[in-house]
Formats: C-alpha cells, sequence, structure tokens
C-alpha cells in the first residue's frame, strides 16, 4: 500500500514536472524541425581552419575550439567529423535557448506581461535573427554559435542561481571563455552578459557587489586588449601556417581568411575589405533596417513605456539601453553585418525576456503596456509577424532579401520616371 502511494506521488511529480516543461519543449521542438530541415551539408570553408587551429601554435584569438576537438583528434580531424561536431553543438545550443525562453513564459505565466513576452518570443524566432540564422549556408560553422551558447548559458545562471557573488564570478569566468572563443564578443553579445551584471549588482547594492562587477568587467577588457592587439602565433608565415594545417585536416583552408586574422594588421584589413564594400554594407543596411522596421517600432515603443515607468532607476535601464551602442565597432570594422543585425536581433530579444524572467517590475510594466497596445490592434501584431515570417535568415554579410528589394524599387521607380 505504502509503495502504491510513492508510485502514485513520483507519477505525479513526474507528470507536473512534464507539464511544466512543456513551453521548452514545444519550442525545443519547432526549432529542432526547422534545423534538421534546413542544415546545409558541410561547414563554410572561410572559417573552416580554425577548427584545426589549437594552442601548441601560440596563444591567439580564435584556438579554444580547435584546442578542444584535439584532444579527441590530436592528429588529423576529419571534415565529417568537424561538422558533427557543430552539429551536435547547435542541438545543445537550442537546448539552452528553449530552456530560456520557456523558463521566462513560466515564470511570469499568471502576469498580465506574459502575453507581450510570448508576442516578442514569437516574433524573434519568426525573424531574420532567430536561430535558424547560425545555420544558413554563409554561418554554419561560424564561432558565434559558440559564443551565443556560452551567452544563453550564462543567463541560464542568471535565472536560477541566487548568490551574486557565483553569478558575479561566473559571468567573469564565462565572458573569458568567450573572449577565447572569438574576440568579437566584446562587440555582439557582451551587451546581454553587461545588462546580466549590472542587474546581479544591482540587486542588493552591496558595494563588495559593485567591485567585483567592476573587476569582471575590467578583466574582459584586458582580455579583450591583449587578444586583438599583443597575442601572437609561433608561426611566422601564412605559408607554414597552410600547410600545417593541410596535413592536419581535409577541411578547406581558407588562406585568406587566415592571412587577414593573423599575418595583416587591422588598417590593412580595414581597407582591403571593409572601405571596398562600405557603400554597399550601408545601402542595403539601409535596406534591412527598413525591412526589420516593424520590430524597431515595437521595441521602440516598449523601451519608450520601461524607461517611463523606471522612475529613480532610469539611469540603469538606460545602460542596458545604451550597451547596443558595442555593436558599432563590429559594424565599423568588419563586412559581415548579417551577422551583427543577427546578434543584435538576439541581444534585444533576451535582453527583455531574461528581465522578465527575474520579474523585473519595471520591464512587467513595460510589458503589460504593450499587451494593451496589442489587444487594440492585434491584426498590426499579426502583420509584423507574418512579414517576419516571410523574410530570409540572416546570412553572413546581409540579409538575403535586401538585395532584392533594392533592385527591384531601383526597377519599379526607373519604370514610372522613364
Amino acid at each position: 500500500m505504502i509503495a502504491t502511494t510513492k508510485s502514485k506521488v513520483f507519477i505525479h511529480k513526474f507528470l507536473s514536472k512534464c507539464y511544466s516543461f512543456r513551453r521548452e519543449g514545444c519550442i525545443f521542438l519547432l526549432l529542432l524541425l526547422s534545423f534538421l530541415s534546413q542544415a546545409p551539408s558541410a561547414l563554410h570553408d572561410w572559417n573552416s581552419g580554425w577548427y584545426v587551429m589549437d594552442y601548441s601554435l601560440g596563444f591567439d584569438s580564435r584556438l579554444l575550439i580547435g584546442s578542444l576537438l584535439r584532444l579527441f583528434y590530436p592528429d588529423y580531424l576529419p571534415a565529417e567529423s568537424a561538422y558533427t561536431f557543430v552539429f551536435c553543438s547547435i542541438i545543445v545550443f537550442l537546448m539552452l535557448i528553449s530552456y530560456v525562453l520557456g523558463s521566462a513564459l513560466r515564470r511570469t505565466n499568471k502576469l498580465p506581461a506574459n502575453t507581450a513576452l510570448l508576442l516578442l518570443i514569437t516574433l524573434y524566432l519568426l525573424s531574420p535573427g532567430s536561430p535558424a540564422y547560425l545555420w544558413t549556408s554563409e554561418n554554419m560553422g561560424r564561432f558565434d554559435l559558440y559564443l551565443i551558447m556560452l551567452t544563453v548559458f550564462a543567463a541560464i545562471l542568471y535565472i536560477k542561481i541566487s548568490s551574486v557573488t557565483i553569478r558575479l564570478i561566473s559571468f567573469t569566468i564565462i565572458g573569458l571563455i568567450a573572449l577565447c572563443v572569438h574576440q568579437v564578443f566584446m562587440f555582439i553579445f557582451l551587451p546581454l552578459l553587461f545588462t546580466m551584471f549590472v542587474d546581479t549588482v544591482s540587486e542588493k547594492c552591496r558595494k563588495s557587489d559593485f567591485v567585483l562587477g567592476i573587476q569582471g568587467l575590467f578583466l574582459l577588457c584586458i582580455a579583450f586588449v591583449y587578444l586583438q592587439i599583443f597575442s601572437q602565433l609561433n608561426i611566422g608565415t601564412l605559408d607554414d601556417l597552410t600547410a600545417l594545417l593541410s596535413v592536419r585536416t581535409d577541411l578547406n583552408v581558407n588562406e585568406t581568411a587566415l592571412r587577414y586574422e593573423y599575418f595583416s594588421t587591422i588598417d590593412t584589413a580595414f581597407y582591403e575589405l571593409m572601405l571596398n564594400q562600405l557603400s554597399e554594407r550601408i545601402r542595403y543596411g539601409v535596406v534591412t533596417i527598413f525591412l526589420l522596421s516593424p520590430l524597431a517600432l515595437i521595441y521602440g515603443y516598449l523601451w519608450n513605456r520601461i524607461l517611463k515607468a523606471a522612475g529613480t532607476a532610469k539611469i540603469k535601464y538606460s545602460l542596458f539601453l545604451l550597451s547596443h551602442l558595442c555593436f558599432i565597432p563590429a559594424f565599423l570594422l568588419a563586412i559581415d553585418w548579417g551577422r551583427w543585425f543577427g546578434a543584435f536581433l538576439t541581444v534585444q530579444a533576451l535582453q527583455i525576456v531574461l528581465l522578465a524572467a527575474k520579474k523585473d517590475a519595471v520591464v512587467l510594466t513595460g510589458l503589460t503596456e504593450l499587451r494593451t497596445c496589442f489587444y487594440k490592434h492585434p491584426y498590426l501584431f499579426i502583420a509584423a509577424g507574418l512579414w517576419m515570417a516571410s523574410l530570409s535568415k540572416f546570412q553572413t554579410t546581409l540579409l538575403p532579401d535586401a538585395p532584392v528589394f533594392f533592385s527591384s524599387v531601383y526597377r519599379l521607380l526607373h519604370t514610372i520616371l522613364f
């Protein structure tokens, strides 16, 4: 009889857990099906060389992932194995982000803000910057995958761990690991980590927490400067590096990518890559912003309401908003604007999701007002969702729809005027 009762209790708890995680499960299943139906058959070759580079070549940027793979493939890394590693990493990432999104919805389940939060998550998953941009043909295998994976893991710690000290130390360690993966982390995903730092520090308003948070961010800045300016390989020439890597793998080793990363100065790479294509990037960048304008209007409205509701804490929420300025150097120094736009949309969405998951009163107020707006004009939001779903996902350099839209408008105007 006792055994039967215990079994019933166990089954009830198990079913309750399954029910509580239904949101995470649904999000993960949708993302997984999207990935399995669209995954490219190979890694893009621009990034392939870094999968066989490790710290035996020196302490330089982008060598952490290759060092991990060399533990399992010390002599030779088959292209198929590298692809499998990326494939499995994407699935792990989808588990992590599904948990974060589902957890935020679960924690706000009985609050008025839940409807608006669900709306934002839906728009994010439909948008060109959804997780699916990580497995477009030009982005498959890019290290952005591991950067966002680490950031989302930090987000889980932010949600689950109550100790302020442990959280701050964890954020610092995760940030340092991310910088070792790729130093561009400092520009594209740091705003999200910065949000977690600031919100954690302000939680109990203790001087010791403030000092620890400042030290963590300062350490990240020092690590970035070292990796960007002072680190170097032990190999003297590009030919020597290419020959070494070609013996280690049957992946396509892109010499141009290696030359600009390790054997060219920043100004050389800027003049040869960025300036030659700057006018094109600006043109298609403006078109991209126009195509994404429904999201801009929704987030503009939301942030306006958040800042109005912040009261005396307006500085804190202004810092969250101003942290997006970190993206500017990425757009100015590198041509991969599609990647930066994708990361920007991800950070925009997750910033609100995380604060809502922590039941931040100001953000919940902003979301509640967005919910009221949604109820007044539901068709506008539905149209925005359909429009986002109709757009392609970001490739490395641009949104594929941008040049098509630009050319179509040009032909239309030419036909009308001439």
